[in-house]
């Protein structure tokens, strides 16, 4: 697996907490289903006989001997799980289709049973399978090409497998600029009320020893639509979002050099604001190392270049 970071849970804990949570939707059906002497809830869990069937006196091997994999929720969970952690490289229809489901997951299934003990889903306990569907939602929103939204603190937390205290201090030591978010109804869940903008993300994700890259991005030749807003952030200067796109790219003024053949005091001089010459293929050439239009970064590199001559 491609990954600098570990995954927090076995897939084993989440299998559990699967269970858990199909038994607690038992216990609500005992409780307040059909009057059918038990026959909704012994279909639910694909029990034998017949009677009423009370969730809380099953016992161990009964449990254990439900096959959950019956219910559609294994099956987002475990496509979920995989694309959480980058377990391996999973196709997109289906993650697009099981983002949805874990939407009405997180928003809808029941957070207690039928006699108010806390489901995996509960927010005041925080349990690992809510956790791990919190990190694939995270992760699509961060990553997926089409989408890209900005992240909450909790979000980077789950994504780089820190507290949410540990992701603030950090946020603020490295100097990023967090938003309020508008129109945030307060939650539970500590660390939803404020926001990073996406490219600053993925720059902080990349510097974090506990954050699982992305399979899929090193096959991705295309330019990144994150890193051409960073070329365009107004709040950055060109050698500011230069160095940045460097980092998201593993790349450092030596690598840079190498591969996109530079020299390495032209590279040096523009990566520190001092005047250089305004050569058009050293920045082409740039440009397809990082990915980048080169169009994009040419023009902003000859305008920052012009300014500091006129300067």
């Amino acid at each position: 697996m491609n990954k600098t970071g570990e995954i927090p849970y076995s897939w084993d804990q989440i299998e559990e907490q699967i269970r858990d949570a199909i038994l607690c939707q038992a216990s609500i059906l005992a409780a307040f289903g059909p009057d059918d002497d038990g026959r909704t809830v012994r279909d639910y869990l694909g029990l034998d006989g017949d009677g009423f069937v009370d969730v809380q006196d099953l016992t161990r091997e009964e449990i254990a001997a439900i096959d959950i994999t019956r219910h559609e929720i294994h099956y987002h969970a475990r496509v979920a799980y995989d694309y959480a952690y980058q377990c391996r490289p999973q196709d997109r229809s289906a993650v697009l289709s099981t983002w949805h489901e874990v939407d009405g997951l997180l928003q809808g299934f029941p957070e207690t049973d039928a006699d108010a003990q806390p489901s995996p889903f509960c927010t005041l306990n925080d349990f690992p399978l809510r956790r791990m569907l919190e990190t694939f939602f995270a992760r699509f929103a961060l990553l997926d090409k089409d989408w890209q939204w900005d992240m909450d603190i909790r979000q980077l937390s789950l994504l780089a497998n820190m507290t949410v205290p540990a992701v603030r201090t950090s946020l603020s030591k490295e100097g990023f600029k967090l938003q309020k978010r508008r129109g945030h109804a307060r939650s539970r869940l500590e660390g939803t009320g404020f926001t990073l903008a996406n490219a600053d993300a993925r720059l902080w994700l990349s510097r974090r020893r506990g954050f699982i890259p992305q399979l899929e991005e090193a096959a991705e030749d295309g330019p990144d639509l994150a890193s051409v807003g960073m070329l365009h952030d107004p709040d950055l200067s060109f050698p500011e979002a230069v160095a940045r796109i460097m980092e998201l790219r593993g790349l450092d003024a030596s690598a840079a050099v190498a591969k996109a053949g530079l020299d390495a005091g032209w590279l040096d001089d523009l990566l520190h604001g001092r005047r250089v010459a305004p050569d058009i293929d050293a920045l082409r050439a740039l440009a397809r190392t990082l990915r980048l239009p080169e169009p994009d970064l040419a023009a902003a590199g000859v305008k920052h270049i012009l300014a500091l001559e006129t300067g």
